[in-house]
This record gives structure tokens, sequence and C-alpha cells, in this order.
């Protein structure tokens, strides 16, 4: 199927193919037609599977440009994630010369500037639940015009921790003739329960399974204190051009830089608590290649698009499998392949485990033997041993 099947105008097929994007993915192919019916969706799909196309394209469908309100607003997590969704928003609208406008609306940025851009009436507003939802009680955001609500990476604005003010969005807008669209690679029965109070008898769309097939899962056994010179021992022998490097404390993440950076390593890091400018400053240098390692917080395995990053290595194992599957969709986007290599301790060894089983992948243990990633020596096999009725290889 093609973007004309689905009924996309010609000026949008054309700015899509301006990207390179000629044939919609799974999940496009599944959520456009509904979304451009004006249905209530939950839809779950792995990361790197297009996503924010899926519902920037029926968006673009739907906006009435004749009108100066907001038409339309996209909630996302993670001010990265905001920064990313608008630039595809600002790409589509300069590609298709549709005249549609959107705003990028987050928390640690200039209000005085947010709201001047506001007076330009844009018909989208892309950004986070706090400060958007502080506009529009300020009467800077006409939330009683939307037609559509997007929750983008819903497991995430839908918990304990930021389900209050998704709420109060929400509760500005007009149920009635509201859509309301939640997202995410990882959907569980909280989200969807959470989610249930206001949305309307929604359609469940299902993409692209859970974890791209095309990665590859390993792990090396080695002591905490050893794992610094575990990940020199891979830039060297296996030189990837882009590396995301995850570790669960984000106040180590300095520490990690300075430590590899005295080793000649072009590294950066990105974690919430770091001032808005130096985490945009990180990620572009990642973007650009003037770094080719970027160490993060689970921060950025939520939604960023990185193009061609080659392995993802897990410093720290992340204690939850939702978590795996996006760092692990860090790489392998698009259909390409990619590689994720986990630092283990012996005892976090059922972690392993429990990501074989709940993704159905499979886990191979290796150490690094003159530059490359070798089977163990028998002698130094780990005695743990996956469970090969419970998951399937990938070859």
């Amino acid at each position: 199927m093609n973007f004309d099947e689905l009924g996309i105008n010609a000026p949008l097929v054309e700015a899509l193919k301006k990207q390179n994007i000629d044939s919609p993915t799974v999940i496009q192919e599944k959520l456009i037609p509904v979304m451009l019916e004006g249905r209530d969706i939950a839809a779950k799909s792995q990361t790197g599977s297009g996503k924010t196309l899926s519902y920037l394209v029926p968006l673009f469908m739907k906006v009435d440009t004749s009108l100066r309100s907001t038409q339309a607003i996209v909630l996302t997590p993670t001010h990265e994630l905001a920064v990313q969704v608008q630039r595809q928003a600002k790409l589509l609208s300069e590609s298709s010369k549709t005249g549609v406008r959107s705003a990028l609306i987050i928390g640690g940025a200039n209000p005085v500037r947010q709201i001047e851009a506001l007076k330009e009436k844009p018909q989208i507003v892309i950004g986070s639940a706090g400060r958007i939802l502080e506009l529009i009680k300020k009467k800077k955001i006409q939330a009683h015009t939307v037609k559509t609500l997007v929750i983008d990476e819903a497991d995430r604005m839908l918990d304990s921790l930021n389900i209050d003010n998704v709420r109060q969005v929400v509760k500005t807008t007009l149920k009635d003739s509201r859509q309301t669209v939640i997202l995410s690679a990882s959907m569980d029965s909280h989200t969807l329960k959470a989610a249930g109070e206001f949305m309307t008898n929604p359609v469940m769309v299902k993409g692209e399974e859970d974890i791209p097939e095309g990665i590859e899962h390993y792990f090396i056994v080695c002591e905490k204190r050893d794992k610094i010179v575990q990940v020199r021992k891979i830039m060297a022998g296996l030189k990837p051009q882009r590396v995301i490097l995850f570790i669960n404390s984000q106040q180590e993440i300095d520490e990690l830089v300075e430590k590899l950076a005295f080793h000649s390593l072009k590294v950066g890091g990105i974690y919430g608590a770091a001032k808005k400018a130096e985490r945009r400053k990180a990620i572009e240098d990642f973007r650009e290649g003037r770094i080719n390692i970027l160490i993060s917080s689970d921060i950025s395995s939520r939604g960023m698009d990185f193009e061609d990053v080659d392995i993802v290595i897990n410093m720290d194992i992340p204690e939850e499998p939702v978590f795996y599957q996006h760092r692990a969709g860090r790489t392998g986007r698009g259909g390409k392949t990619g590689v994720v290599i986990s630092l283990i301790s012996p005892f976090e060894k059922k972690w392993i485990k429990r990501y074989e089983s709940s993704f159905g992948i499979h886990f191979e243990q290796r150490e690094m033997s003159y530059g490359k990633l070798a089977e163990p020596a028998k002698s130094m096999v780990s005695e743990f041993k996956p469970k090969r009725g419970s998951a399937k290889t990938r070859k």
C-alpha cells in the first residue's frame, strides 16, 4: 500500500517523498485511516516504526488552515521528544506548503517567547503537559477549540508522576468534539485503564512487534569496576560510529563522561537534571557526529530518533523489561540491523532471563577478545543458560 491509497492528499505525499518516505510503515498503514475517521485510538508499535508521522500526517489532513485557533495538542513526556516532533511538523509544513502552523511549548524555556509564538495562532501545539496547562490557564492557548489530543509515550504520560497534569489538560477540552489518540511502544493494562477516563470506545491499533528483529542481543559478565574497561574495548575493537550508553543513575553521568573523555573518547551526556541548553548541545553534537558516545539515563530511550546508532550499551541493566525495550529500540531502526550489549554482574543474570521471556528474544554471552565480540572460553562461560524453549532465537 502507498500513501495515495491511504487517502493522503498530494501535497503531503510529495512532502514525504522529499524525506525519502515512499510507502507507509505498518503502524502508519493501520493508524492513519482510523485517525481520519475521528475515532479514539490506543496504538502500540515498536520504537523507530514511524509513530510520529502516523499521527502528524492525519493531523495535517484534519487541520483547517483558515481557522486561527488551536485544533490539536500533542503531549510528550520529555522536552527532547517534543522538539523532535516539532521539527518533523515544521518540515512537513514547509515541504507540503500546506500552511499548517505549529508551536513548541515546553517547560524550562522562556514563556514570553512561547506566548509570542502563540500570537501567530498555531493550529497544532506540541509540548509538555505542565507548561501547556499553565498557558491554557493564562488563556494563551484556546483549549476549547481542540479537536484532536495526542498523548505520545502514553505509558509514561499516564503514570502516577504525570497523569494529574494530563488529566487537567484533557478537562480544558470539549469531550463531545475531541478525538483522543494515545501511542507508545509499550502499552500495559494500567495505561489503558488510566486512559479510559477520557477515551470513548477506543480502537486498538497494533503495529510492529515489541523489539525490532534486526537487533542482536549480547551480554558480557564483568565486575562493576571493570565496566569502563569493557566500554573502551568495545569502542576500540568494534569501532562503532554512534553509541548510546545507558546507566540507571543520572547523578553518575557527568563522572562517567569525564572518565571516558580522559581516555580520548568523544563523549557527551544527557539527563533530566541537566540544563536545557546542555541537553540540547549534547543531542546536537551526537546528531552531527561531533561526539560518537551519548551517555544517558532513560530520558533518551523515549522517542528520541537518532539515525544509524550502531550499538546500545547497557552499562547498568534496567530492572524492568519496558526500559530494556525502549533502550534497545534506539538501534535497529527503520529495518536496519543493530546491536545491544549489556554489561552485567553475575547476580544480574536473572534480568536476562526475564527479557528473553518478555520479548521472545535470545541473548548470547560474549567477551571482547582481540577486538571482537567472541564467545567466551569454556572456562569463563557463565553457568547461566538461556531457556531455549521460552524464547525464539534471532538469526
